[in-house]
């Protein structure tokens, strides 16, 4: 594929910047689906929308947060504004039972956004990608071809999407449709980052490696303690 960038565009005096855009616009999405999905369970509006705004401002700080952390000194790291979501919701609910139902209830909502944002990774070329010789590959400025890692996100986010919306009343158990959610993503991302190039290794893995592997171990946690009761 040919390398191009799409970063802004204006409306009349207003620049537009794509990226924020497209992760305003997943977070849109995703709560009018969750707001559509809470109806049909006689969840409050008002609990959604007041929970959807505080996720968004959590996630952002956190995904801030995180990257500043582990030594990436631009950007945002997804899994900190989950980290960010997942505690504002623990305080805002204050209720096990609550929290489960709600998580799985924007769990479709946070693989569309995820869809969406990472789109707008691939717009602007973040994220660029190791070498291949694929024919999808991005021919780069520099002439050398690398895997479209952000496109590669992307698509991933609206296979899991899809893998919710088909699952989301298929389990009696609050909670399982976020663990499914925790548990392919985190698996999907481990591999995925194997095509990343240029960020931070620690034991030759990134941070988001080695985040997604904690995560898989607490679900398993989780399940091994949710099956003793």
């Amino acid at each position: 594929m040919p390398y191009f960038t799409f970063t802004q565009f204006n409306l009349g005096s207003i620049t537009i910047y794509t990226w924020g855009l497209m992760v305003g616009l997943g977070f849109f999405l995703g709560y009018l689906l969750a707001l559509f999905k809470g109806k049909k369970k006689g969840i409050e509006e008002n609990k959604i929308l007041i929970l959807t705004v505080l996720i968004f401002l959590f996630s952002i700080v956190f995904a801030r947060l995180f990257s500043l952390l582990f030594f990436e000194i631009h950007g945002f790291m997804f899994y900190g504004g989950l980290f960010g979501a997942v505690l504002i919701g623990l305080y805002y609910l204050r209720n096990k039972k609550e929290f489960l139902k709600l998580a799985d209830l924007f769990a479709p909502s946070v693989a569309l956004g995820i869809f969406f944002g990472r789109m707008g990774c691939f717009f602007i070329k973040d994220h660029p990608g190791t070498i291949t010789n694929l024919p999808w590959g991005i021919l780069w400025p520099d002439g050398i071809v690398r895997h479209p890692v952000a496109l590669y996100l992307s698509v991933n986010g609206l296979i899991l999407f899809l893998i919710l919306w088909f699952l989301r009343d298929r389990f009696q158990k609050p909670g399982y449709l976020f663990l499914i959610f925790l548990t392919y993503y985190s698996i999907s991302r481990f591999f995925l980052e194997f095509f990343r190039y240029g960020d931070p290794r620690y034991l030759n893995l990134t941070s988001s490696q080695w985040i997604g592997l904690i995560i898989i171990l607490g679900v398993f946690v989780f399940l091994q303690k949710d099956n003793r009761t």
